[in-house]
């Protein structure tokens, strides 16, 4: 009996430290990482052709999207003259950042790559031509400015050159920095910007999907909140 009983003891701790493990998601704490990128981005863009420029305006919006136990940052694009959407995602097993980008034409890309000292290296090798597209998103400024940089390097040989690059401000963030205590979102660990409310108590999250992502389990939030703070 004394043996048996140890067994499963044994056998009940071994389970609990599984289902512990089980709640880790390496995709979403990846996706943290770059959680700076969530939220409203007003910039500009500048392209050359043929030695001219080409100069515009566009707003980009990064926010969290949940789908059952999968999670994934969404981007969209207003105005935007190469890209107008896109969604990374993480894949554990390879250990890469996955960038599907969508152009003006509605054609997809995905690039993968690498979170590298604080910027987002993708790239992608065209099957047919032989380029090499490369993507760099970043932020600067303690998050309150991103860039979004395009190459290309013509049949996979020699320099790389520009294809685009954007450089947008935060909306809501100042270069000097508040100074004070920041809000944070309670779903992701972000900068939390807008209120939710449970049992009479207001906490923040980053996005619209954090938000919806919370009323549909505010307490599972709440409860991993409240341990976590003490």
């Amino acid at each position: 009996m004394p043996r048996m009983l140890a067994a499963l003891v044994l056998s009940a701790g071994l389970l609990l430290t599984a289902a512990a493990a089980d709640e880790k998601d390496p995709a979403r704490d990846a996706l943290k990482q770059v959680g700076e990128f969530v939220g409203e981005w007003k910039g500009s863009g500048e392209a050359k052709t043929g030695g001219k420029s080409t100069l515009w305006k566009e707003t980009l919006s990064w926010g969290w999207k949940f789908r059952g136990g999968d999670a994934w940052l969404a981007l969209d694009v207003k105005g935007g003259k190469h890209v107008t959407a896109g969604e990374l995602r993480y894949d554990p097993q390879a250990k890469l950042y996955l960038l599907t980008l969508t152009d003006a034409a509605k054609k997809e890309r995905t690039y993968e790559g690498k979170l590298l000292r604080g910027k987002l290296a993708l790239s992608h090798k065209d099957a047919a031509t032989g380029d090499i597209h490369r993507v760099m998103v970043y932020t600067l400024a303690d998050g309150a400015r991103m860039i979004v940089h395009s190459e290309v390097q013509a049949r996979g040989k020699g320099l790389f050159t520009d294809v685009f690059k954007v450089a947008a401000n935060k909306e809501g963030e100042s270069f000097a920095g508040s100074g004070g205590k920041k809000t944070v979102c309670i779903v992701t660990g972000g900068l939390g910007t807008m209120p939710v409310s449970y049992m009479g108590k207001t906490y923040h999250v980053c996005c619209s999907g954090c938000r919806d992502e919370f009323n549909a389990d505010p307490k599972k939030y709440v409860d991993e909140f409240e341990k976590n703070k003490k």
